[in-house]
Parts: structure tokens; sequence; C-alpha cells
């Protein structure tokens, strides 16, 4: 099934029912899909069709979503593009993955981003109703905005909507034939395991499969609701909360900025059952005045193996555990909810439907080759390694984008995800950590080499290491030791260098001046990144302390 045909079927089945609970407004199933329509004769008006690439930029709001389901109805691509992005990295994704149309909030939080394409493409200042052409991003043509400021050439979101008319049915209905379950349907970005973020290619196939098997492990039925926080521009977001919640017929609760007294008056007045949380945002609702669970009826998410769950949850949930990527899906293991609370609370599950999971010895540089992927014995400790069984039923990605897949996978299929884990006995996953040196904070994976690139570019730095400190509620935060070349060189000029540069989530929460000398080194002269990290460790734990 495509995901075009998903939304009409469930308008057909759910028609009545909400899909959406906004801010500002309530959707049906039946005007979910009739907004969907339109937006789909929109971009037909521009152009768009099979393989074309619609990036999307914005919060978690309706027209996200009726957007991205009517370019999915035209056979498009369609490419979620993270709202904490600067200006290089807005750069870097519409420009990797080829996006024609962009559709984005004009500006949202702190981010500008009509400005921020308006420096991409000047032309968009006074293009007027032309395509665009910009050097920076080559294949962009045209660009909708919702809300103000608006250049001049840049289209009204509602006015382009309206312009379109009402769309032919039968050409529409013509057009989503043509759409195949194994057509690419989306590129997610990677959230900062390499250097550079990938583009993780899926197909109306993976995604329907992945939300189906979401919403069975979770055990949600069309009385949930779900709290839709997690950004759309995740695979989690868009495949793990929104579509696995809708194939069920159930209501999204979308939230765009999270603030966790507004989000427990949501959660309380819309009798949310379902919740995806990072770390952080569990513990800042626990600990809000307003908080009281008994006035909360959530019951069913990922999070059962949190030191958080008891608090959360009501005492008789089925929260389940969890673990996966982008590259799986999102979800690869997961726990069912019906599971004993000591099997959800221990583990991160079994093996999803259409999926083999197995431990093999690790590599840290994979190497494609016949005879990688020997697995394990029970208990044994390895990387995580994850195949699609089969062509249809699996949530494995295609491929990353510009990549070949036979460069994605070893010679049996295999995708070798990086991650140590171990499967017990009873073929339950038991995550334990990232081969690479990879920060994750507040549930986002930061590079430490996409952040040293970026400290090292400032004229004033010799040599930068990042590495990862403990937090309480983030889980890690971004820790940075540099060595400068001018002692004038202050803090707070780097960091607003970084800023500048880098997502928030990637600036470094600590900021160590230190001298070469002080780096711990291996006897190949590398950096011994076990010593830097217990190093950053100490000296944070000293930033805190009383004098």
């Amino acid at each position: 099934m495509t995901l075009g045909a998903l939304i009409d079927d469930l308008a057909r089945t759910h028609g009545d029912r909400v899909a959406l609970i906004a801010a500002q407004r309530r959707l049906t199933f039946a005007q979910l899909a009739t907004e969907s329509d339109a937006a789909a004769g929109a971009l037909a008006h521009l152009g768009v069709s099979a393989g074309t690439r619609v990036g999307v930029l914005m919060p978690n709001r309706p027209e996200f979503l009726t957007t991205a389901i009517g370019a999915w109805k035209l056979g498009a691509i369609v490419v979620p593009i993270n709202t904490l992005f600067r200006l290089p990295e807005l750069e870097y994704a519409l420009h990797h993955a080829d996006v024609t149309i962009l559709i984005a909030a004009a500006q949202f939080l702190r981010h500008d981003y009509a400005a921020m394409l308006s420096e991409l493409c000047p032309e968009l200042t006074h293009a007027g109703d032309r395509s665009l052409h910009s050097w920076r991003v080559p294949c962009l043509r045209r660009v909708i905005l919702c809300g103000e400021p608006r250049p001049a050439g840049a289209l009204d979101f509602d006015a382009w909507i309206a312009s379109a008319g009402e769309p032919d049915r039968d050409w529409l209905a013509a057009a989503g034939r043509q759409v195949t379950e194994g057509d690419d349907a989306a590129i997610f970005f990677t959230s900062g395991s390499t250097a550079a973020p990938k583009g993780v290619v899926h197909s109306h196939a993976t995604m329907v499969q992945a939300a189906r098997n979401v919403a069975d492990r979770l055990g949600t039925t069309a009385d949930d609701r779900t709290w839709a926080y997690l950004p759309f521009f995740f695979n989690g977001g868009m495949v793990g909360v929104a579509l696995a919640t809708l194939a069920q017929g159930a209501t999204l609760l979308l939230q765009e900025v999270f603030e966790p007294g507004e989000t427990l008056r949501l959660m309380r007045d819309e009798e949310c059952t379902l919740l995806f949380a990072w770390p952080h945002q569990a513990q800042a609702l626990i600990a809000h005045p307003d908080f009281d669970r008994n006035a909360l009826r959530i019951r069913k998410g990922p999070g059962a193996n949190t030191p958080w769950a008891a608090q959360l949850f009501q005492p008789d949930h089925q929260a389940v555990g969890t673990w996966g990527m982008t590259e799986t899906g999102p979800m690869a293991c997961s726990s069912r909810f019906d599971d004993p609370l000591a099997l959800r609370a221990g583990a991160h599950g079994r093996a999803m439907p259409g999926l083999d999971v197995r431990i093999v010895d690790p590599v840290v540089e994979p190497v494609i080759d016949p005879d990688l992927g020997a697995p394990l014995p029970t208990d044994a400790e390895g990387e995580i390694v994850v195949r699609g069984s089969s062509v249809r039923g699996s949530s494995v990605m295609d491929r990353y984008y510009k990549i070949r897949p036979v460069d994605c996978f070893d010679a049996q299929g295999f995708f070798h995800t990086g991650d140590l884990g171990r499967l017990d006995a009873s073929g339950h996953l038991h995550f334990i950590g990232r081969i690479k040196d990879v920060i994750k904070t507040a549930g986002v994976n930061v590079a430490a080499a996409e952040v040293e690139a970026v400290l090292t570019a400032h004229p004033d730095v010799r040599l930068a290491c990042v590495t990862a400190v403990p937090h309480p509620a983030r889980g890690e935060n971004v820790a940075a030791f540099v060595v400068v070349r001018s002692t004038a060189l202050g803090a707070e000029a780097l960091l607003d260098f970084c800023r500048a540069r880098l997502a928030t989530y990637k600036v470094p929460r600590h900021l160590f001046f230190c001298s070469e000398a002080d780096l711990p080194v291996l006897g190949s002269g590398k950096i011994d990144r076990q010593r830097l990290r217990a190093l950053a460790a100490k000296r944070a734990l000293a930033e805190s302390s009383p004098e």
C-alpha cells in the first residue's frame, strides 16, 4: 500500500473521527484527505510529479502533514528538514537532496527562514512569479512560505492552495494509481552520527510497514490520543508517531513548542493516552509544579526501561522498551504492550516483523565482505546489524541518497548500525551504546567531528577535540577542549561563532581552553577519546562544584 492510499482508506473508514488537534484547529480524517488532495493539486500546478523532491521546513503543524501526503499522492519524494538548522546546514540539506520545491514556515522561534532562504537565493527577494535559479541550491525552483515576512519571490501558502482551485479528482486518482509501494517516498536526514548528515531513503512500503509495526507493538487503537511533539522531520516523528497513530484511526495532539506547563494542560484537557518523550522532556514534566499523575491518562508509549516510567505512566501502564534508528524504520526492536512489565522494562524488545537482527563482531570501520557478519553466541556483546528478511514487510531503508545500495549494506544484506548490544536466549535485544564516539544529547546524535570542524574553522583556534559529559536530564552534553592561537579569543566569542553555524543542540555546553600538552594521546599520537571523556567529566564537575 502507498502512503496516499493509506490516508484515503482512513478517510473512508474513520472519516468523522478527529485525526489532528492543533492549537487553532481540528481536522477529521475526511478533512485531512481533502486538504491533502488540495495540496496535491497545488503541487501539480507547479509541475511536481513522480520523483520530484519536495522539501518541508516547519514545526509540527497540520500543513506539514497535508503537504507531505499531497506530495506522496503524486509520487513525489518528501524531504523533511530540521527546524534547528542554521544557514550552512540548511544549504547542505537543500543541495544534497536536490530539493526542487520548498514549503516552509517564514519564521519559527528564533529562526528566520525567509531571511536564510533569501541569502541562499537572492532572486527570492525580487523574482515575482518566476522559477528560481541559485548556484548555492541549484535545483530549487519554488519557495512557498507560511506566515510573514514573505519575500516577493516566495508564494503565500494559503493563497497558493486557493489559487489552484478544486483538484480534478479523476486525474488525482489516476496519478495515485501510478505510484507503487516500492517507489521512494522520503529522504530523512540522520541527526549527526557521522560528520555530514546522510539522507536516508525510505519507500512507501517501508514507511507503511514500519507504522503498522509500531502501532502493533504499542497496542495503539482508535481510542488513543498521541502527544505529537517529536518533530516530523525525524523518521521517528513522522513514522513512529504520526503515521503509526493515524494508521489506527487514532488522534494526534500537535504541539510546536515544548513548554512543560502547557504540555501538561494539553495532555490533561485532551486526554492524552500515548506518549513519545525524550528523557529531558519527561523529567521536566514530572518536575513541574502542575504535574499530577492522577489527572493524566498516559498508559502507552516507549520508555518502559527508563527511570521516569513509574512516575509518568499510569500504574497499570503498557509502555514498552524499544531500539532503532532512522535507517531501520525507525524501530527495529520493541517489546509488546501486553508483555509482562519485567520484560518490557528489562530489555529493548524483539525484532519487528520483516526484520532479521543479529549481533556480530564489532567493526569500527565497516567493510563490505562476504564473510563479515557471522552471528555471535547468545548474550555476547557485539555490533547490532539489521536486514530486511523479505522485500515486502521490511522497514529497513532502501539506501542512502546518492550512495549505491551495495555500498550501504554488507554482502549478506545487513546494515551495520554502529550500535553495541546483545541478544538474550529469548531473542530480546539489550542495547549497550555506540561504537564510535557520538554524543547523544536530548535524544539527538551529535558527531564530534562536525563540531570540531566548526571550531577549528575559527582563525584563532588551532586544535579542537570534542567529547561528551554526562548530564542527568539530557543524557549527555557536548564539551570541547580548545587550543587557541591567540589568548584574546574569549569563550562567548567562540560560542557565538558556533551558534551561527550549528544547530543549538550541537553547540558546546562546556568549553575548556587548554594547551596541546593537556590533551591525552595514545602511543600512535591520536587523541585518547576514552581519557578525554573522563577529563571532560572531571572538569565539568569542578565547574559546577561550589568553591
